[in-house]
């Protein structure tokens, strides 16, 4: 749908309408006899409008309105007639005030805008909520008389005097407000000024030398023509009525600091500085009769004849009316006079027509009007002239034309132009449009401009990904003719090529632009033609597009993982997830365009799963030495959509990372197994399983027991060492119950490394390993010597632990082999004289009893009897059996211990169980000891310290009882000066003495010289 529809308004007009401005529901006319045709705007319930006569303003002048305008904030009109620009005051019109120093006035123009006022006293058109601003509406009006120009200004509707006035070179003809601090003024059709209003000076502008027009293709048979062709149309006859004989300088402001200047068939944009704002300027197929704007559309007038509309030739020589936007130049809307139906009760109408834009409004985005008349004056005498109005379509609707015919270029570039209050739904619609966008920059292979888009966009990446060759996309791919299907919109491929390929902005090589100055190719910001074949995955193109989606997809999983780690799930929960396998591709496809903080959990599952999945395979398409980082790093991506691929590339390596990363331990194990068995040495037949099982924790234990099993059939060592690894601590009796399953010996020495090493003091593995020590000395499959050192560890065993239960084993105990167990056993229970008994009687082993006995009284001094209980077993045997010739090989045993352990023996009972016939000789050396008792020890020791005390007293008064006696003639013996009555100090022990003062220095000297007595030893 074109962007504006146009109706007939007035009909047969009889003035030459000069001038128009509208405002709200009215519609100002001026006429070159002077007259204000005042019409008021009545809109029907079809959309479309009427206007009714209310008024005709005669007696203004006598001469042609020339041009009208209009002050919002005061409520006036304005207007230029007679050489001069005069205020209206609304409604009445009444009364007309002249401003007197705009006499020889040929051209005005109107800017508003609102000024901010800091506290500091600068003002500034932009607003800052941070600081306190006092806003002020400023109004100019720029009036441009012989060679001179007058600036006149309003501030909150009020006028401001004096007017600023500044000299010029030339005679403006053309007036337009860029920004509110400069003015654009046109003197000729190729002498232009800029005039900057805060220093008052003037600066030329210089238009570029050379523009590069392309050929035309879509309004032909003008091309290049001047506007001294146009008469040849058909267009003399108006102009001589007061159109103007040749076109008028013209100055448009397009959008805040830009400007264009009509140039021949070319409009070059320009900025507030004077110089092109854009590489590219629009090429018109002819040179406009008259250009105007309605924002964000370039209207012009161009001669018809040779043209062609929609690829039709025109039949008749009457004008074209041509829209092109100002922000993509691309040609918008081409329509031929006549614009619509006429109503029935006209006639045909002749064959020549003529048209002239009028001013659109007092805002650029109110309706065009546009007056045609025809060239005959009989006609114009008879019918007068017609005002058309054209209404631009709402911009919703333009927007979705746009989108609908694939012109996404054209659909973003008008929906930036509008204010953000106009769309209320202008966010979702930017976001929505730039994707497809960018759908159509990938189908013209224009990666990296797409995926500048992509990254700003918060949308599914499932979406782009089917955009890919199956080989990254997988069951996601998607034809192309089916892309824009998965933004919401339908697919409209009725030819042989994709409708995405027509999303182009114009280039250097289009028919409606012209490059401004001497560059050659495609100036940058625009895109080139595009082309549309399949990419090949060995291409230079296929590449730099896999390239782009890594791009894409690395910046994508960074803010989706911290989305996920926010919600404390980490890459290692991905086993609970859904696979992404289990799910459809439309359940895949509806996931929403949202940023991942505002998605569900389960939806982060998902788009971790699509990217990290596309990660991997574009990294396997162009980069495969980089997949092994990748399959280390925590991941979601979906395995089964890798590994057959891995494993075709032989990535063994990283295909196991990729396992344990995703707790696919038995996965990882299998595949360590298989490449196990095709090894030959057993090192790295095992070492890698070996690794792989230590750095499992106990939740995978029956995982670890499987891939143990295998290892340990191969080589025990190595598999014993699974269990002892420092990494992970498992389930003690799990791990001791499946070793003693596959071997007891593997057990027994995982239970050695617990308790020797781990210090486990849990009497459950001390009893097990007790256990398994036992059957090993008492199983019959095993040689003598291996045997013997089972029994040896069992009897250790016994001896140094402290937690088995004793009653347990010694139930387990044969009643006629093993008998030293039996006595330990016996003795840990406390039954010290059956464990003594074995010793003696039947292991006839002195030693260790008596080792016994020295241990028990060791850990604890209070068993006192214990050897009492030995010498018992030595000299009184309870078993009436054992005859006195029999006992006599304990007398020398008893002996012995008597002689040893004296102190430890009751005299009085020792005594009374030696035999008769035992000499005193036999036991002397225990009669002395026991002589020498505590009682007669102590006495003995008192009196000596007694004597020696006495001994001490004793020396002690003998140095008291001394005297000194000191008389005139005694001398200090350290100064050698007479004590006389000073203070004296005495020494011992010879009673030297000397004055108090000399105390110290003589004391160090006779330290000197004394001797040190030994004690007396008594």
């Amino acid at each position: 749908m074109p962007p504006f529809t146009c109706q007939i308004l007035v009909e047969g007009i009889k003035e030459r309408v000069e001038s128009i401005i509208s405002h709200g529901d009215r519609v100002f006319l001026g006429t070159n006899t002077g007259n204000l045709l005042i019409y008021s705007l009545d809109k029907a319930q079809d959309g479309s409008f009427h206007a009714t006569l209310e008024e005709v303003k005669g007696g203004l002048t006598r001469r042609s309105i020339e041009q009208l305008g209009f002050i919002k904030d005061t409520y006036t009109l304005i207007s230029l007639y007679d050489g001069a620009v005069n205020l209206h005051p609304l409604p009445a019109l009444t009364p007309t005030q002249t401003l007197l120093e705009t006499r020889g006035a040929l051209c005005f123009a109107l800017d508003t805008s609102v000024i901010y006022t800091n506290e500091d006293g600068t003002t500034t058109t932009t607003k800052d909520p941070t600081l306190k601003q006092v806003p002020a509406v400023v109004t100019l009006l720029a009036v441009g008389c012989k060679r001179r120009i007058v600036i006149y200004s309003w501030k909150d509707g009020e006028i401001q005097n004096p007017p600023q006035e500044v000299n010029l070179p030339h005679s403006p003809r053309a007036i337009a407000f860029p920004t509110s601090k400069v003015v654009a003024m046109a003197y000729t059709q190729t002498d232009h000024a800029l005039l900057y209003l805060d220093t008052r000076s003037v600066a030329e502008v210089v238009l570029p030398n050379t523009l590069h027009p392309s050929s035309s293709t879509g309004l032909t048979g003008a091309m290049g023509m001047g506007m001294n062709a146009i008469s040849g149309f058909g267009l003399g006859g108006y102009m001589t009525l007061g159109l103007g004989a040749k076109s008028k300088p013209s100055i448009i402001k397009t959008a805040e600091g830009e400007f264009v200047i009509p140039k021949e068939t070319s409009t070059v944009f320009l900025g507030s500085d004077g110089k092109p704002s854009r590489k590219l300027a629009i090429e018109w197929p002819a040179t406009p009769e008259e250009t105007a704007l309605a924002k964000p559309y370039l209207l012009s007038i161009l001669p018809g004849t040779a043209t062609q509309t929609g690829g039709v030739p025109n039949q008749t020589p009457n004008p074209v009316l041509q829209a092109r936007s100002s922000l993509t130049l691309s040609v918008a809307q081409t329509i031929s006079y006549p614009f619509g139906v006429l109503r029935p009760s006209r006639a045909v109408p002749p064959p020549q027509y003529s048209l002239r834009l009028l001013s659109p409004s007092s805002t650029s985005t109110a309706p065009l009007f546009l007056i045609s008349a025809p060239n005959d004056r009989t006609n114009l005498a008879t019918e007068g002239s017609t005002l058309w109005m054209f209404n631009i379509q709402p911009w919703s609707t333009q927007i979705d034309e746009l989108v609908a015919d694939c012109k996404y270029s054209d659909a973003l570039a008008l929906l930036e132009s509008l204010e953000d209050g106009i769309l209320p739904d202008k966010i979702k619609r930017r976001a929505h449009i730039q994707a497809l966008h960018g759908v159509a920059l990938i189908a013209q292979k224009h990666f990296e401009a797409a995926f500048e888009i992509f990254l700003n966009l918060d949308l599914n990446p499932a979406k782009i990904i089917a955009m890919y060759p199956v080989e990254i996309s997988g069951r996601l791919s998607k034809p192309e003719s089916s892309w824009i299907e998965l933004f919401g919109e339908k697919s409209q491929n009725n030819s042989g090529t994709s409708p995405l390929l027509e999303d182009t902005e114009p280039g250097a090589g289009s028919a409606n632009v012209a490059v401004v100055g001497e560059e050659s190719g495609a100036p940058e910001g625009v895109t080139p033609e595009p082309s549309g074949p399949k990419l090949n995955s060995k291409s230079k193109e296929y590449r730099d597009a896999v390239d782009r989606l890594l791009e894409y997809l690395t910046q994508r999983r960074q803010k989706i993982k911290l989305a996920l780690s926010a919600i404390n799930i980490m890459s290692s929960d991905a086993a609970k997830t859904t696979r992404l396998s289990e799910a459809s591709v439309d359940e895949i496809m509806i996931l929403p365009d949202a940023p991942p903080t505002a998605l569900t959990p389960e939806q982060l599952f998902k788009f971790a799963q699509i990217v990290d999945t596309a990660l991997f395979k574009s990294y396997l398409a162009v980069k495969p030495g980089l997949i092994g980082p990748l399959c280390r790093l925590d991941n979601w991506c979906e395995v089964s959509e890798v590994q057959n691929e891995l494993r075709a590339r032989g990535k063994f390596t990283e295909l196991k990372f990729l396992y344990q990363g995703k707790r696919m331990h038995s996965e990882a194990l299998a595949l360590l197994k298989d490449l196990g068995e095709k090894e030959t040495d057993l090192d790295e037949q095992l070492d890698p399983t070996v690794a792989y099982l230590q750095n499992l924790g106990s939740e995978y234990l029956p995982i670890i027991f499987e891939g143990a099993e295998w290892v340990l059939k191969r080589d025990k060592n190595k598999g014993f060492h699974i269990f002892t690894s420092e990494e992970h601590v498992l389930p003690k009796n799990e791990v001791a119950d499946f070793l003693q399953k596959i071997d007891p010996m593997v057990s027994i020495r995982f239970l050695e490394f617990l308790i020797d090493e781990k210090k486990e003091t849990d009497s459950s593995f001390h009893d097990r390993l007790g256990d398994l020590y036992l059957r090993s000395a008492l199983s019959g499959d095993l040689p003598s010597d291996a045997k013997t050192t089972a029994n040896n560890k069992f009897i250790s065993f016994l001896v140094t632990s402290k937690y088995y239960h004793p009653d347990h084993l010694l139930a387990s105990l044969p009643h006629d082999d093993m008998l030293e167990a039996r006595a330990i056993l016996l003795g840990r229970l406390g039954d010290h004289k059956a464990a003594l008994s074995i010793y003696v009687y039947d292991l006839q082993n002195f030693v260790k009893a008596e080792e016994y006995c020295k241990q028990l009284h060791f850990t604890n001094p209070n068993e006192q009897g214990v050897y009492m209980m030995l010498l018992r077993l030595y000299l009184l045997p309870e078993d009436p059996k054992r005859s006195r010739s029999s006992q006599n090989q304990y007398l020398q045993p008893a002996l012995d211990l008597i002689s040893k352990h004296s102190p430890r023996l009751d005299a009085v009972e020792t005594l009374q169980l030696l035999p008769p016939l035992v000499t005193a000789s036999s036991v002397q050396e225990y009669l002395c000891e026991a002589l020498r008792t505590p009682r007669i020890h102590v006495r003995f020791e008192r009196e000596l310290w007694k004597a020696r005390s006495e001994q001490v007293s004793q020396i002690l008064m003998t140095y008291e009882s001394k005297r000194v006696k000191i008389a005139d003639s005694r001398l200090c013996p350290q100064c050698h000066k007479r004590l006389d009555r000073a203070a004296i100090a005495v020494h011992a022990p010879r009673g030297e003495v000397t004055h108090y003062h000399c105390r110290e220095a003589f004391s160090a000297k006779l330290k000197g010289k004394e001797r040190i007595l030994q004690p007396t030893v008594l």
